[in-house]
């Protein structure tokens, strides 16, 4: 009876913790970075998560408003969301430091070369809200970029 426990315990003990580092292994698995092209130089950042949004009804020919002409900064669609552990100062800079908006991608890699890597280019994006979160054990940064265009994996957003 006594082996019996024993085993279980063990068993038990061994599968919690292989799971317990497969979960750690697999978090650290996928690489997301952000690149923004600043002149003649670049800014890379590690994005913990990103959202591409696409709207439509936004990009559709607006060549009239009321019968006159659709305005130069009439809303554009696209949307590109991102999520880091701290701001990157040097990225924040270089949104406000451009404010005609800058190109870059996002590429997502994985360390293991299971699944296929991804891409997203935008170009002429400009920082439409950002928030910065610190606690005493948390910290995450979020921004979210209107671009004038998005491609995804090749695919090119358009109306």
């Amino acid at each position: 009876m006594k082996m019996k426990f024993w085993f279980f315990a063990l068993t038990f003990l061994y599968l919690s913790v292989e799971t317990a580092y497969a979960q750690q292994s697999e978090e650290k698995r996928i690489k997301i970075e952000l690149t923004v092209k600043t002149g003649n130089s670049q800014v890379s950042a590690l994005v913990r998560s990103f959202t591409v949004s696409y709207n439509r009804a936004l990009n559709a020919s607006q060549d009239t408003v009321n019968g006159k002409p659709a305005p130069a900064e009439s809303p554009r669609g696209h949307y590109l969301s991102a999520d880091f552990e701290k701001q990157n100062i040097p990225l924040l800079q270089a949104f406000m430091k451009n404010k005609k908006g800058l190109d870059g991608e996002i590429t997502v890699t994985d360390a293991f070369g299971k699944l296929p890597g991804r891409k997203i280019a935008f170009k002429s994006a400009v920082l439409e809200t950002m928030n910065d979160q610190v606690t005493g054990d948390y910290g995450s940064a979020f921004m979210t970029l209107n671009c004038e265009e998005l491609v995804l994996d090749g695919v090119k957003l358009e109306y």
